[in-house]
This record gives structure tokens, sequence and C-alpha cells, in this order.
């Protein structure tokens, strides 16, 4: 074959192939919320539920990863709004949000007890050992999974006992500057 057969050739070709993709291609619009599963959307929310819903699914169809997703958040805080358009099926929707929830009514309002936020001494029981000195850990690696589990809540309580710690010595030192004033 010439120089001259082999370019018509190549073209021809191509555009019998992109001719055939497009005759063969699916004449429904492709579905955007391919990829997206509830679980992706519940992890989100778990972690951000300020964010609403549609803006948590919106983005996932757009990066198809949580991960993306709640990377979003912390760069720019939200996420965009979806389109006007764009309904979500129940589906993907997180379990305690796919119940409609009726709006309470003013006298439901006045007659419902305000609940207190529950502390993290109460949420880990941790009342117990407010007066206890902290003690100090190895820091070594345990050997059984439920040896390293309970290295870990010991240290997450640690963590919390001595948050409350500094926050009642910040507190008193504020006190303090109050009076001096």
């Amino acid at each position: 074959m010439a120089i001259e057969d082999v370019l018509p050739t190549i073209i021809l070709v191509a555009v019998i192939f992109f001719a055939y993709r497009w005759l063969t291609g699916s004449k429904t619009p492709a579905d955007p919320f391919h990829g997206v599963r509830r679980d992706m959307v519940e992890a989100v929310i778990s972690a951000f539920p300020d964010v609403p819903v549609d803006n948590v699914v919106y983005s996932l169809t757009r990066t198809r990863s949580a991960q993306s997703t709640s990377e979003i958040i912390l760069e720019r805080g939200t996420l965009p709004a979806p389109p006007t358009g764009f309904v979500i099926p129940d589906s993907l929707r997180p379990a305690a949000a796919a119940v409609p929830v009726p709006a309470p009514s003013s006298q439901s309002q006045q007659s419902a007890p305000a609940t207190k936020p529950q502390s993290l001494i109460e949420r880990y029981n941790l009342s117990a050992k407010l007066d206890q000195t902290p003690s100090e850990e190895s820091g070594k690696w345990e050997a059984t999974r439920e040896n390293r589990e309970k290295d870990l809540r010991a240290r997450k309580e640690k963590m919390i006992l001595e948050a409350r710690r500094k926050l009642l010595e910040k507190q008193a030192q504020a006190a303090q500057a109050a009076k001096v004033e």
C-alpha cells in the first residue's frame, strides 16, 4: 500500500468506529447516582451533620468518594448546593432522614422539657476518675487486640480528663483575672 492509501483508510476506520459507538450507545441518560451508596452518604452526614443531605448527595454524584466530599467540606467549610431539579432517591437518604418527621406544634414545644447535652465525662462514665491522678502509660505496642483496645480506651479517658483539667484551670485563671480587675 502506498502512503496515499493509509491516511484515508485510518480516517475511514475512525469514522466507522465512532458511528458504531454513537448508534449502539445508550438512549437513556446515564444514572447520576451510579456508584453512590447510602453508607457513603451516612458516613459524610455523621461526620458533618450540619451539611444538608441534598448537598452531600450532589457532591457524591460528582466525586464518587466520601473521602473527597469530606475533604471538600474541610477545605471550603460547606458544599455547593445542587441544581433546582436535583431529586434524591429514597434509597440514598440516611435512615433517620428517610422517615419524614412531622413539624412539632407550638403546644408540644412548650410542654417538652429541654434535654441537657451529655458531657464527655457522663458519656464515658469518668466521674469516678475525676479525682485520680493520671498514670503514665508505657507507650509500647500491645500483643493482643483486646490489650490494644484497653490501651486506646485508657488513652482516650486520659485525654478527656486532661482536657477537663486544663479547662478548669483556664476558667480559674479567668475568674482570678476578673477579680483583679
